[in-house]
């Protein structure tokens, strides 16, 4: 029997023969001691990381056995020839396909949809392009938390595209986070193999790249923080208490910059990067064959480079710092035998060490009360400075300037409604404390914010409104697929038309039958998130949202306007809309506890 030639036939049928083709592999691994051995290793390391995550252990055990059986198929072809006269045609031909084609690991970001569950998506390691087709990808381009990330799966070709075999891993890592990690852990290895060599080795890895995948990239001033490094032979350059640090331990030396002294702002001018060296982590550590240059900044690495005497010197590799922090617990980093975060006893300190160390103890309750603060501030919860700061052994008043300085900033990064735009601003809505507007950025069937009722009669009011215009994509999508698809496609970045959709949803239903001005809906999502205010000016702003509310509400109805906007109104949003009884129905806010 003949392999289908079209795309969507041979991924279909390459499904329905995976856990066929898997269970006699399961059975020859079952037998294989050294690979019992090293699922029995990696289990244990598991239950020591994650005891409590039974389904995250099984989901990574499971990816193993699949790596290293469809992942050596090339090893194991004795098994064709003891199954082969039993397999049906199709099995043995797609068992032949793996057999010549073993599934391999891939790191990689989506270039283009292409159509439901079909992306074409680039290696980015080798920037090899590649079709790709996911049910398991597509719906996870519905959370904002796993929408266009950097993934990384088992991969299994087909012949006309791939299909992944086990769990997709995503988070933020970029390119050179993952040749460090895979360096890190066998260097060797990675130089005969690649990633895909090192991962079926080490699996423990994902461990490291999994538990920060929910952690964004850290910015600080618009610039992304990334330790940049860079080994150099020699620095001659005079570091001088108190403005270093100086700390020595098994042979090496580390030079922390404290404070900018005098001559220094002078050689290199007034800036954040000295107002604030301890933000940027400037250090520079003299290891026993070499230096290591080291800061948490491209402009701040670049500057260190100039004082040490090493203008121009290109980083050696640009890390997340949340996965060096991580691996650190566990692994010698480049700049072992020091730590960017670390303890010690004060027994084996001498007295202004240990008077130090104090000083740091009192700085981590701070941060411990602060961390209950945000908290609380995150979920609209009240909180007390003078319980808090009691319990923790710390001053109130300390406490107390910290909020402050902390709402300053917050001010800084805030929309800052101009005084001719005040008149624009809606009350009477539940405002979402900070925790919950991360829902914000989801997909409306994977929402948490509201109710969806697609009843037949809501869907076939819709097409008589719309003259059967979308009855296509109603039947591809489901009708809120439709409106959104409508809706956010008008955006640069899906993130910022999801958050607007929300908010505006958010606003009208919960407002009820309300005339409301299309203005004052995208100023109130204007001021609730920074990231629309970093990508738009507002009236930039103003005018896209009055093009896709006039497009997806009110040219299908399911939003009534007193008059057809034009002009000037159109473009400034200065017409109300009212949410019609087929939306109201659709979608229903469920109330949050504010």
């Amino acid at each position: 029997m003949n392999i289908p030639q079209d795309l969507e036939s041979r991924c279909n049928l390459y499904s329905s023969q995976f856990d066929l083709v898997v269970s006699m592999f399961d059975d020859y691994a079952s037998d294989d001691h050294a690979l019992n051995e090293s699922t029995d290793a990696l289990e244990s390391f598991l239950t020591q990381k994650e005891p409590h995550n039974d389904e995250y252990r099984y989901s990574i055990l499971n990816q193993y056995m699949l790596s290293q059986t469809l992942g050596k198929a090339n090893q194991h072809g004795n098994l064709l020839q003891n199954y082969g006269a039993v397999l049906p045609p199709q099995t043995r031909q797609v068992f032949e396909h793996w057999v010549a084609h073993p599934a391999f690991y891939l790191a990689f970001k989506i270039v283009e949809r292409k159509k439901k569950d079909l992306f074409e998506i680039v290696d980015l390691l080798t920037d090899a392009r590649y079709l790709f087709s996911s049910p398991g990808l597509d719906s996870m381009q519905d959370k904002r938390e796993t929408r266009n990330a950097t993934y990384v799966a088992v991969m299994l070709d087909n012949g006309l595209c791939l299909q992944s075999a086990g769990m997709i891993h995503y988070g933020s890592l970029l390119a050179d986070d993952i040749v460090f990690t895979c360096r890190l852990f066998d260097a060797d290895l990675y130089a005969k193999a690649g990633l895909d060599g090192v991962l079926k080795e080490y699996p423990q890895v994902f461990y490291y790249w999994d538990n920060i995948s929910i952690i964004p990239s850290i910015t600080l001033k618009d610039a992304e923080m990334l330790i940049h490094m860079a080994y150099v032979d020699e620095v001659d350059y005079d570091f001088q208490r108190p403005f270093w640090s100086i700390e020595s331990k098994e042979g090496a030396t580390q030079y922390m910059l404290q404070e900018a002294d005098e001559a220094m702002v002078e050689q290199y001018g007034h800036s954040f990067l000295l107002e604030q060296p301890g933000l940027y982590n400037f250090r520079i550590f003299k290891l026993k064959q070499r230096w290591l240059i080291f800061a948490f900044a491209a402009d701040a690495f670049s500057l260190l480079c100039r004082i040490v005497g090493h203008p121009g010197t290109e980083p050696l590799v640009r890390l997340s710092i949340p996965l060096a922090l991580q691996l650190e617990k566990d692994h010698p980093m480049p700049w072992q035998p020091f730590k960017l975060v670390g303890e010690e006893d004060d027994e084996d300190l001498d007295e202004d060490e240990a008077v130090k160390s104090a000083d740091e103890r009192e700085i981590a309750a701070l941060d411990r009360v602060m961390g209950r603060y945000i908290e609380a501030l995150n979920n609209g919860k009240d909180f007390n400075v003078e319980k808090e700061a009691r319990k923790a052994g710390v001053d109130a008043e300390l406490v107390q300037e910290f909020i402050t300085q902390m709402h300053k900033t917050i001010a800084k990064y805030s929309y800052n409604v101009p005084r001719e735009e005040k008149q624009f601003e809606l009350d009477g809505w539940p405002v979402p404390p900070a925790s919950q507007r991360r829902d914000f950025a989801d997909d409306l069937y994977d929402s948490s914010l509201f109710l969806l009722d697609e009843a037949d009669e809501l869907i076939e009011r819709f097409h008589g409104y719309t003259q059967d215009r979308y009855r296509q994509e109603v039947k591809e999508e489901g009708l809120i697929g439709c409106i959104e698809d409508l809706f956010v496609k008008e955006f640069e970045d899906e993130t910022l038309g999801y958050t607007s959709l929300n908010t505006l949803l958010w606003i009208i239903l919960n407002l009820g039958e309300k005339p409301l001005l299309v203005r004052s809906l995208a100023l109130e999502a204007f001021k609730l998130f920074p990231l629309l205010h970093r990508a738009y000016e507002f009236n930039v702003y103003v005018e896209l949202v009055s093009k896709v509310v006039f497009k997806c509400f009110i040219q299908t109805s399911l939003c009534s306007v007193a008059e057809r906007p034009r002009g000037e109104k159109r473009t400034r949003g200065l017409y109300t809309i009212q949410a019609s009884p087929m939306l109201r129905t659709l979608i229903s806010p469920i109330a949050y506890s504010v």
